[in-house]
């Protein structure tokens, strides 16, 4: 009886333990906030799956960043989003940004969003103030 048993009752926890599915993380819009001539925050939402691994690709090419070959920025995750602040951009200028999440199931990635940084506009007085945008 218990050579019977043993082997039934492996076959049974091993099943229950690999029958447990993960799934890719399921990704939101990204969200562009705080943008000024040389940086902007980048937020995502996640509604599903564990993550391992996220960030962002951007760049001034879309072909780069569609193609994961633009600047890559890791993002700090908290629970249900993910965020970044990309620096050490040129006033004035589009930017296309991915955002990516991944896990041991696979990878998310987000649409392509574009951002314009603001310029510093001189007025009357000589000093620099950033562009309002409408």
């Amino acid at each position: 009886m218990k050579k019977i048993l043993f082997p039934i009752l492996s076959v049974l926890l091993l099943c229950l333990t690999s029958c447990v599915q993960v799934e890719a993380p399921t990704l939101g819009d990204i969200t562009i906030d705080n943008i000024a001539p040389n940086s902007f925050t980048c937020s995502v939402i996640v509604d599903d799956g564990d993550i391992a691994d996220c960030g962002f690709y951007y760049g001034t090419s879309k072909l780069n960043v569609t193609n994961n070959k633009g600047s890559k920025v890791q993002a700090t995750s908290e629970a249900g989003s993910f965020s970044a602040v990309i620096t050490g951009l040129t006033p004035n200028t589009t930017y296309y940004i991915k955002g990516y999440a991944m896990n041991e199931a696979g990878e998310a990635v987000t649409a392509i969003v574009d951002v314009k940084t603001s310029s510093n506009v001189p007025n009357a007085d000589d000093n620099k103030y950033p562009e309002v945008s409408k």
